[in-house]
């Protein structure tokens, strides 16, 4: 999906997305509800989904969101410079109590949770269906059954392939440099660093430095390139 606008009032946001997937548009924001000066809170959309039982078209989602006085806006002043998600399935509790007060009759089991957050993340590598100028390489401080560990791998030349884990719980996200993975699963949590080496035969010469013990985080920094500017083309933060 292509970003076309956003939409912001004080911390709220409405993002518009051309979507590839299908015909029409997609409407996602981080916060599904506002409040009227009477108190009533309203929701106002839902992730994909229709609201208000209306087609989710623009012309729909505007014009709700434009009660509030939403206007368009060039940068998200309001996200945490310091993590900035690109997707994640860790927050269970919170999208459930969100589902459970404002979407009636919608399923907010577990199941569904993860139904959904698989489809977001398919979106997600659509959007991120970029090639870099050379070849992406993952840093992974490791949390094993025998301890913490350092590893390396290579990812290849679209930003999309950052997405896949085996892992349990997931987040991909932006910090202030760079792009970053916490990934929980049954042994430990692992934390990855995504940068960009400059070609293949590079990003396999450090993948060895890392394995060999000979390379650190620091040192994996002045040997790469940031892989955050091409996210940040892609969504605007």
């Amino acid at each position: 999906m292509k970003l076309i606008n956003r939409y912001r009032k004080g911390d709220k946001l409405l993002k518009v997305y051309e979507n590839n997937l299908k015909n029409g548009k997609c409407y996602r924001g981080v916060l599904y509800a506002y409040e009227y000066s009477s108190g009533d809170m309203v929701p106002v959309m839902r992730e994909s989904k229709n609201f208000f039982g209306e087609e989710m078209t623009e012309a729909n989602v505007l014009k709700h969101y434009d009660m509030f006085g939403a206007t368009i806006v060039d940068t998200d002043r309001y996200i945490d410079p310091k993590h900035r998600s690109i997707w994640r399935n860790d927050n269970y509790p919170s999208w459930k109590e969100y589902i459970e007060k404002y979407e009636e009759g919608y399923d907010s089991s577990y199941e569904q949770y993860a139904r959904d957050m698989e489809d977001d993340l398919e979106c997600e590598r659509v959007n991120l269906n970029v090639s870099v100028k050379g070849c992406i390489v993952a840093f992974a401080d490791l949390g094993l059954w025998d301890g913490r560990h350092l590893g390396g791998k290579v990812i290849g030349d679209k930003v999309k392939s950052i997405l896949y884990s085996n892992c349990d719980y997931l987040d991909w996200y932006c910090d202030r440099y760079d792009v970053r993975c916490k990934a929980v699963h049954h042994d430990g949590t692992n934390y990855i660093l995504y940068r960009v080496a400059k070609d293949w035969d590079d990003a396999n010469r450090l993948v060895n430095l890392i394995a060999d013990g000979k390379m650190d985080e620091d040192a994996f920094k002045k040997a790469t390139r940031s892989l955050r500017p091409y996210v940040v083309k892609v969504y605007g933060f």
